[in-house]
């Protein structure tokens, strides 16, 4: 059996999307998941989220599935930032431009 793939590059630009802010990277420059097994989608910077292969290779599958666990991410950090809005607190997050 012969199998063809095409090879996977990150994309090096993402290293400067943030000023403020260092975005944690593998030693082959795709986006750190400092917890990938309990907290799939997560990166170094608060509110930042990360899915499919910007976190790695992988393969359709696999992406949809880091997707969906990325989206479980957002949907909770959204929910503790509307949370903190009710009671009172307040919370800044910045997004790049």
């Amino acid at each position: 059996m012969v199998v063809l793939a095409v090879g996977v590059q990150p994309n090096r630009d993402v290293e400067v999307l943030f000023e403020n802010e260092k975005l944690e990277l593998t030693d082959q420059h795709y986006v750190l998941e400092p917890d990938e097994d309990l907290n799939p989608g997560r990166t170094s910077i608060p509110g930042v989220f990360v899915a499919g292969t910007a976190s790695g290779a992988k393969d359709i599958a696999d992406s949809i599935l880091h997707a969906g666990a990325a989206v479980a991410q957002v949907a909770a950090h959204l929910e503790s930032v509307s949370a903190a809005a009710r009671a009172g607190e307040t919370q800044t997050v910045k997004v790049p431009a």
